[in-house]
């Protein structure tokens, strides 16, 4: 349009110019033109008026029709589509950045503003919904991966795994464990729903389903032969501990049935096994099986020699303290150097009110290994035995060395001081 201001504005000058110049003839010339019985007469000067006119006219026409142009008005429609797209990416990028950067809130409004791109992809939702739940706002990253899911079925899978993760992140173990089996018919050796599927089983102590689910553990390498077997040795302890809990439903008769049939399925391993052997007896003791308990820690010691059970053989009463007395005294035949041993038959001396005995296996322990337990049941020995001074002593001793707890045991009465 300019142009067109221009060149008309050039016209009107050049032609004032010209009329000044020359005047205005007298006689402006004629033009005749005949075609047929047609004919078109005019003068020269109106002719040329007229030209210049239609010149304007068209050229102002061309200029109108180009800034009409449908072509150019889909060009511009794209343009401005691709602007917006772009804008969009660029939401979706910063947000991006934000979300590696931790800034969650606005990683979240930036991400959910780029989500209203027709080319926003699965992967906006995903970190949308990460982002929410950094912020606590659970409504908001289940919204993102519903709509995630609605959008893009074909990324259905990878959508469930993270909201399976969330769910376990935010301790809801039912409906994450929900999700998980849901997502298991379709991905049954699926490595890393086979671990999140374990790890849930651990939390909710559903010893049950970690039990069947172990062989599709060991089978996807999802656990090395370590773990497996760390795992197996805790659904056995589990067991048994469920088992002794069914006390309202079972007599204790049933109850100990149920208990050596478990324990006769476990390995021999297991019943060599310090821990497994302890808590096995352990049960066996609150539920008076106290022979049982002490049989079971005698088996384990006689093929598998472990300071901590010949430390709870001589802690508890198992109800047969001269028999074993006897079964340890044939330990310390090989084992004559073992603190743990001889403070063990000091105190089945006790309970057998063997009390020099007893204070022969405490001085003897103390003389190899001065631990705060053998000071300390000298101390209670000898202080009813009469000898003040010197229990004091041992008592001191057992305080410094912060001695544990000692268990109930038989005292000499007063009188025997003597």
């Amino acid at each position: 349009m300019v142009k067109l201001y221009l060149f008309s504005l050039l016209v009107i000058v050049l032609a004032l110019l010209v009329s000044l110049y020359l005047g205005f003839p007298g006689d402006p010339g004629y033009l005749l033109i005949a075609f047929g019985s047609t004919t078109f007469e005019t003068s020269l000067f109106a002719l040329l008026v007229a030209v210049t006119v239609l010149y304007l006219v068209i050229k102002l026409i061309l200029i109108v029709f180009h800034w009409i142009n449908p072509w150019n008005l889909i060009r511009f429609g794209r343009n401005y589509k691709e602007h917006l797209r772009a804008k969009s990416r660029s939401k979706t990028i910063e947000g991006l950045l934000y979300f590696t950067r931790g800034n969650w809130e606005s990683s979240y409004n930036l991400l959910k503003k780029g989500m209203k791109d027709s080319d926003a992809s699965v992967v906006n939702y995903l970190a949308a919904a990460y982002a929410a739940y950094q912020q606590g706002n659970k409504e908001a990253w289940m919204n993102c991966l519903e709509t995630a899911k609605n959008k893009y079925p074909a990324a259905r899978s990878t959508i469930n795994s993270l909201k399976a993760q969330l769910l376990f992140k935010s301790n809801q173990l039912e409906q994450c464990v929900a999700v998980l089996q849901q997502m298991k018919t379709s991905s049954l050796n699926d490595a890393s729903l086979l671990q999140l599927l374990k790890n849930v089983y651990l939390k909710l102590n559903d010893w049950e389903q970690l039990e069947n689910l172990l062989p599709a553990l060991e089978k996807n390498s999802v656990v090395d032969g370590l773990e497996a077997e760390q795992i197996r040795v805790r659904i056995f302890m589990e067991n048994l501990y469920r088992i002794s809990s069914r006390r309202v439903d079972f007599s204790d008769v049933e109850i100990s049935a149920q208990l050596e049939k478990a324990w006769k399925k476990g390995t021999a391993s297991y019943k060599q096994d310090e821990k497994i052997v302890k808590h096995y007896a352990d049960i066996l003791f609150k539920l008076d099986q106290k022979e049982q308990a002490g049989k079971a820690i005698e088996v384990a010691l006689n093929k598998n020699w472990s300071d901590e059970l010949i430390k709870r053989y001589g802690e508890l009463d198992f109800g047969t303290p001269h028999q074993q007395l006897l079964i340890a005294e044939s330990w310390i035949q090989k084992r004559p150097g073992n603190a743990r041993l001889l403070v063990a038959l000091g105190r089945l001396a006790m309970r057998n009110e063997l009390w020099g005995k007893a204070r022969e296996y405490f001085d003897t322990s103390i003389e190899i290994s001065s631990t705060a337990e053998a000071h300390g049941e000298l101390a209670r020995l000898l202080k009813f035995l009469g000898e003040e001074k010197l229990a004091d002593e041992h008592q001191e001793k057992f305080v410094q060395g912060v001695g544990a707890e000692l268990p109930n045991l038989p005292m000499p009465k007063v009188l025997d001081k003597a």
